[in-house]
């Protein structure tokens, strides 16, 4: 008969080790994944504003881009203003039968008012307008145009404002709102 020898001292892993390095490995996994979330989630935000950043900056560049301008003569009864009051900066390409720089009604920035807002895909493209939000619309982005309580004659305020759809309709989350002004010149 032949005999079996036994070493007293196996090297190995015992069941107790293996399952408190197991577990030590899912803790550190579930960590890095709650990590790894918040990091997604941070850098869609950024993007998010980011984009409505631009966005909203170009929407400022367009209404600044529209003729305000005052000429003065020697002769006061021959000076002249010029503004423009019939492009429609809502539309892609701008149209002219809309109300260009004069006053904006109220409620502009806090509601989908025809001729003051437009909407934008994803990727930052017209996407349509008017008080309906498309499907495919992504961002929501409104201006106002007001003259300014300091210099009623001379001075243009414009604000625009961008975000994307919030859960209530009239509301704009991730909003960034710019203000710029214009002087008659």
């Amino acid at each position: 008969m032949s005999s079996f020898n036994h070493p007293l001292n196996v090297e190995g892993f015992a069941l107790l080790e293996v399952v408190i390095a197991s577990a030590i490995a899912t803790t550190i996994a579930a960590g890095s994944c709650v990590v790894l979330s918040m990091a997604i989630d941070a850098s869609r935000h950024a993007r998010t504003r980011t984009l409505g950043t631009i966005l909203a900056a170009r929407k400022i560049e367009q209404l600044r881009s529209l003729r305000w301008t005052h000429v003065s003569t020697a002769l006061p009864a021959l000076s002249m203003s010029s503004s423009d009051v019939t492009t429609d900066l809502s539309n892609d390409p701008a149209t002219d039968d809309g109300s260009g720089l004069l006053r904006s009604p109220p409620g502009t920035l806090t509601s989908n008012v025809a001729g003051y807002v437009d909407y934008l895909d994803g990727n930052g493209r017209w996407a349509g307008r008017g008080p309906a939000v498309p499907a495919v619309a992504v961002y929501i982005r409104r201006w106002a145009v007001q003259p300014s309580a300091s210099d009623v004659d001379n001075l243009l305020v414009f604000e625009v404002a961008v975000g994307t759809r919030g859960r209530d309709p009239s509301m704009l989350a991730d909003a960034v709102h710019l203000v710029s002004m214009e002087a008659r010149k």
